[in-house]
């Protein structure tokens, strides 16, 4: 396969099934490259729910153990009054550890036990036995978490393996308007922050800082034409074969990077750009063809321009002195410093451009 194979959503509801397809059909101009979204999307949630489930079970253990001062805290039924279901998932635990042929020990236990089980600890008739251990402050406590309710505490977890469910399940985390998918998805990332800032808020912000979701969140496929409308215009040079070969270059992935002078924006009272913003990209016929979103934005010295930056840029400079060679013979043209209102502005090492990475969400 390459690249820039076309798959359409016929092929995707052949391999994937119409019902599956029919949310996402309904949902976004480009149902392929929404689908595509939200798989990496799932994927997304799902590295941040697999840190916090597993803070989860150590801050849950590590109670349990202290309580009864024991490893193996999960067979002490008698001590905490485990019902059925947990002890059966302990049971199928160790069933797969021998069937591993590995001996049974509590780290071995502890770590296959899955979210389900450790969200049945948390019920109602556990609270004088479980709930209480985990608040005691000579088993470490809750210090995080002040109100110490069980219940809320219990529907936070509740909601998690919910979307945990559904990430690992590839439903559709896409909603049936804007408005309604972008209050769903924030309550899901602000549900599982909650969860890992109770029990360390340091956690909690390393957790923030590593994840793919706010990210991914920006790129995702427009709804409608509406929304296709409203979005700026992204024109690379002037209209003719120049500006069709650089859009040939971004669609197939080669250009995925840009840069201006700061001062043009400056000139003409622009807002520099922004991670997250998105255009349509238009060939010389005006026509749009794809959807861009920011990836990144620097404002740096004319002079501190990387290699890499330039390789980016796909035009066929491999280094920044290329780059800057090919770049100031533009920016030093008659024709384009008459576009200013003083055009013998200096070009030199400490000149500011602004940089910008962008990627395709969908094509039109």
């Amino acid at each position: 396969m390459t690249e820039n194979m076309q798959v359409t959503a016929f092929d995707l509801c052949s391999w994937f099934s119409a019902e599956r397809m029919r949310r996402y059909e309904e949902s976004a101009l480009d149902p392929v490259a929404l689908y595509v979204w939200n798989t990496r999307m799932s994927k997304a949630y799902l590295e941040d729910i697999a840190h916090v489930e597993v803070m989860l079970r150590n801050f849950i253990s590590t109670r349990l153990a202290s309580d009864c001062g024991r490893e193996d805290w999960f067979d002490q039924t008698d001590h905490f009054g485990f019902d059925y279901e947990f002890c059966k998932a302990v049971e199928r635990v160790k069933r797969r550890i021998r069937y591993a042929g590995h001996s049974i020990t509590p780290d071995r236990v502890i770590a296959g036990l899955s979210l389900d089980s450790w969200r049945f600890l948390l019920v109602r008739k556990l609270e004088p036995t479980v709930w209480k251990a985990l608040r005691d402050r000579t088993n470490g406590g809750m210090p995080y978490y002040k109100s110490r309710r069980r219940k809320e505490f219990e529907t936070h977890i509740v909601q998690l393996l919910d979307m945990r469910n559904r990430c690992s399940h590839q439903e559709p985390l896409i909603q049936p308007d804007a408005d309604a998918e972008r209050e769903y998805l924030d309550f899901q990332w602000e549900n599982l922050l909650w969860v890992a800032r109770v029990i360390d808020p340091k956690a909690a912000d390393w957790i923030r800082s590593q994840s793919r979701v706010p990210t991914l969140r920006k790129l995702r496929p427009v709804h409608s034409a509406s929304d296709l409308a409203n979005l700026p215009k992204a024109e690379f040079m002037m209209p003719g074969p120049e500006r069709d070969r650089l859009v040939g270059l971004i669609l197939d992935g080669t250009k995925i990077a840009t840069a201006a002078l700061l001062l043009d924006y400056v000139e003409c009272a622009d807002p520099l750009p922004r991670t997250g913003n998105r255009s349509v990209l238009v060939n010389s016929d005006d026509h749009g063809v794809a959807v861009l979103a920011t990836t990144d934005v620097a404002v740096i010295r004319l002079a501190d321009v990387t290699d890499q930056h330039a390789i980016d840029e796909g035009e066929g400079d491999t280094t920044a002195a290329e780059w800057r060679r090919t770049h100031e013979m533009f920016w030093d043209s008659d024709e384009y410093r008459a576009e200013f209102r003083d055009p013998s502005f200096p070009l030199d090492d400490d000149t500011l451009v602004v940089l910008e990475h962008f990627t395709v969400t969908q094509r039109l």
